[in-house]
């Protein structure tokens, strides 16, 4: 199984050159496809994966833990 590099190839379209009037192609590039989740939380739109911004998040989220900034979150618990 690949793992996912959490980028996406980005193929903007030619553009028409303004002196000599040739469509020129632009380069393609990558774009992060992470997105925030929540506070301290993000997910990759193509695999789910989710991370997290620093340790002390993942701490509170898996295991509960407080940190700062933690006491303005409400977290549905299982």
């Amino acid at each position: 199984m690949m793992q996912c590099d959490h980028l996406r190839w980005v193929y903007p379209p030619p553009v028409e050159n303004d002196w000599t009037g040739e469509m020129e192609d632009q380069p393609a590039y990558q774009v992060s496809t992470n997105e925030d989740l929540d506070t301290g939380r993000f997910r990759c739109t193509r695999c789910g994966e989710i991370g997290y911004y620093t340790g002390l998040w993942k701490a509170f989220y898996e295991k509960g833990i407080p940190c700062s900034g933690s006491d303005r979150i409400k977290v549905a618990r299982r």
